[in-house]
């Protein structure tokens, strides 16, 4: 698998995160990327967001048989971009927004060896632990696409790996979907129909486009920063290829201030992690 990962880009963010704003432009959820400053180019450089935003790139190369992490499945099942950034509107709201590009189409079936699309989980606190889901679809009555759920990772379906390349359905850890959970506010969510000439290896692609007003975030949340620090995550519903991006330590309260802190740090920590 090849993987394209924030590495290539600290220089160039840490040179000029003295003069990126302290947060993104408000972004228009409408499933349009233009406004994150991605470009869909046919280069490497296009997975590349605008100022202010945080991001994780892994395209995968369809090397080794498909293989991605934790398990199989090339390009139908790769999660390949993931956005991160947050800002307050005029009237006051902070948001958080996130953009994911995928080549998993969203309107894949589950059945048989299909898989459909997963939820957005978000772990505060940074240790294994799923307060909230984001759901990209309907999961039950009451559990509907767009809403936030909070949940502990008792409330998550899993994967069919235990570990990178064990199928062992049996005892993954891998989140994937909410089954169940305390509905504790909504999203606005939008997914796109499928475009083309992304990166440089082609194929179908699909963007999720997702605000989330941070109010519902309760104590983990204060104001326009996080109380802690956190990571969001996305996969599909096997959890063939799962996309993390870790934003700043809590203690920082803009997202454009992690290249000072990578920087600081001998850029040890910008590279994409994976939950093994």
């Amino acid at each position: 698998m090849k993987t394209t990962s924030l590495a290539g880009f600290a220089l160039t963010l840490a040179a000029a995160a003295f003069t990126l704003p302290a947060h993104a432009t408000q972004m228009t959820i409408d499933g349009n990327f233009a406004d994150w400053g991605v470009a869909n180019n046919g280069t490497v450089s296009g997975w590349t967001p605008g100022s202010g935003i945080l991001f994780t790139v892994d395209d995968q190369s369809n090397a080794n048989n498909g293989y991605l992490n934790p398990g199989w499945g090339g390009q139908a099942y790769d999660a390949e971009a993931l956005y991160l950034t947050w800002y307050t509107k005029l009237d006051g709201q902070t948001y958080l927004a996130l953009g994911l590009i995928t080549g998993h189409d969203p309107n894949t079936p589950t059945g048989g060896n299909n898989y459909g699309r997963g939820d957005f989980a978000i772990d505060f606190g940074r240790d294994g632990s799923f307060e909230f889901g984001v759901l990209t679809a309907d999961r039950s009555s009451t559990l509907r696409q767009g809403d936030v759920v909070g949940t502990s990772n008792a409330d998550w379906a899993t994967g069919l790996w235990s570990a990178p390349g064990v199928y062992d359905p049996a005892h993954s850890s891998y989140v994937t979907k909410v089954n169940t959970g305390t509905d504790v506010g909504n999203a606005s969510l939008v997914i796109s129909s499928s475009f083309g000439n992304m990166g440089t290896l082609g194929g179908s692609h699909w963007f999720y486009e997702v605000e989330i007003p941070v109010a519902v975030f309760g104590g983990h949340w204060t104001g326009n920063s996080p109380t802690e620090s956190f990571d969001v995550q996305w996969t599909m519903l096997c959890a063939n290829d799962i996309i993390i991006v870790d934003p700043i330590p809590a203690t920082v309260s803009e997202p454009a201030s992690l290249a000072l802190v990578l920087g600081a740090a001998g850029l040890a920590c910008l590279a994409r992690r994976r939950r093994t």
